[in-house]
């Protein structure tokens, strides 16, 4: 393992008070523009935080959110911003879809987004896979040969992996979530859980720290945060007499009523590295916004003999206010089109790039197809996220945030 920075955070009822609530009912399904059969609409003006965090934890919009009216009849500042997202999207069905996730009513981020996502008129043909409520287990999704996601429809955990341990990016809800979906299918993937080196958190929201600590107890992993969310994470359980937690969803474990130790405060352009022959280095990027540390990192993963660098982001364009689009979303956007990074995902599914469906088609699919749909390359990649950034814009100027 190597760490390296570069230059450049007692009773059971205050217990009970930290749980966030569990996720919203999904909507019905609708058909939108740009979608195959079974896709979302334009999706309505519910506020909240990030995909999958709900307004008692996810973080408030600060300007709110545009309508659906707002969005189909735009001031002529946001009518520009649109214009730009499709001038980007131009003829490219992946990108199209893109733009219509992004320059809508929840900006794809909401759960009636999430619920109601479809699939790019694109090659692979996918089914839609949308994100119910009750959530459903999905499981391991290998979707690089070093690289997987599991969790379920609502949330999940990132495992890089190498020939002598791994990082887990994400832990999410709870003990149960760790012990009952990471674990056993980290174990049929034929991963030791004991090797897991690093555990990095996005954010300290509990739907992405609750099952850090029974993770840590079985492998002695080093938990990593920037100070800020550290701290935050780590208020309730002082608040609770040291025996409080932030943990989400279901009965409390033993070690839901524990924080994690401490161990390492994350920089900007901090370094980790797992392996020995088989080495493979993470870079930690800050994306302040959704919380005050919230965190991105790229990974170099490997498919088809070749390593492709990936951006993963804890938030995908919901931010509270403008400094924190400026100071945190495009600072992390910057530095990921500077990288060449090939693609964009977050721990949620149905927001970036990371649909349910294109994961379960490539896992399900491992070895057998011509091309990742995973992998949109560097040049789409920057196309993408300078779709994101215009449609963020968009919604600055329909919502007059500054």
């Amino acid at each position: 393992m190597r760490l390296k920075k570069l230059p450049v955070g007692i009773c059971l009822s205050v217990v009970a008070a930290a749980f966030l609530s569990a996720q919203e009912p999904a909507p019905p399904a609708g058909a939108g523009p740009g979608r195959q059969a079974g896709a979302g609409g334009r999706g309505g003006n519910r506020g909240g935080g990030a995909a999958g965090d709900q307004a008692a934890g996810g973080g408030g919009r600060g300007g709110g959110e545009a309508t659906a009216a707002q969005w189909t009849s735009p001031n002529p500042e946001a009518a520009k911003w649109i214009a730009q997202a499709k001038q980007l999207a131009g003829n490219d069905p992946d990108l199209m879809f893109d733009e219509g996730i992004f320059c809508q009513a929840g900006r794809g981020a909401s759960n009636e987004n999430r619920a109601t996502v479809g699939v790019p008129s694109s090659e692979p043909k996918l089914t839609p896979f949308p994100a119910p409520n009750p959530a459903q287990v999905v499981g391991m999704q290998r979707l690089f040969d070093n690289f997987y996601w599991v969790g379920q429809t609502g949330i999940g955990a990132w495992i890089i992996t190498s020939d002598n341990g791994y990082i887990v990016y994400d832990a999410m809800n709870n003990t149960a979530d760790a012990r009952d979906i990471i674990v056993p299918a980290m174990v049929k993937a034929g991963m030791d859980p004991k090797n897991i080196k690093y555990l990095v958190f996005g954010h300290y929201h509990g739907d992405h720290t609750g099952g850090g600590r029974y993770l840590q107890k079985i492998s002695g992993a080093k938990a990593v945060m920037h100070w800020a969310d550290w701290e935050l994470y780590l208020r309730p359980f002082r608040a609770a007499g040291g025996t409080g937690g932030f943990v989400r969803n279901g009965t409390p474990a033993p070690e839901d009523l524990e924080p994690m130790t401490r161990d390492i405060e994350a920089t900007d352009g901090m370094e980790i590295t797992i392996g020995n022959r088989q080495k493979v280095t993470a870079t930690i990027y800050q994306m302040t916004g959704h919380t005050p540390g919230s965190l991105g990192m790229i990974v170099p993963v490997r498919y088809e003999n070749r390593d492709h660098p990936i951006l993963i982001v804890t938030a995908g364009n919901a931010f509270p206010n403008i400094n924190a689009f400026i100071g945190g979303y495009e600072h992390i956007w910057d530095i990921g089109i500077q990288r060449k990074v090939e693609s964009v995902m977050q721990a949620h599914p149905n927001t970036n790039m990371n649909l349910l469906a294109r994961t379960k088609y490539v896992n399900d699919n491992y070895g057998k197809i011509p091309k990742n749909p995973l992998l949109y390359g560097a040049e789409r990649t920057a196309k993408y996220i300078n779709i994101v950034r215009a449609c963020s814009r968009a919604h600055i100027a329909l919502t007059g945030m500054l």
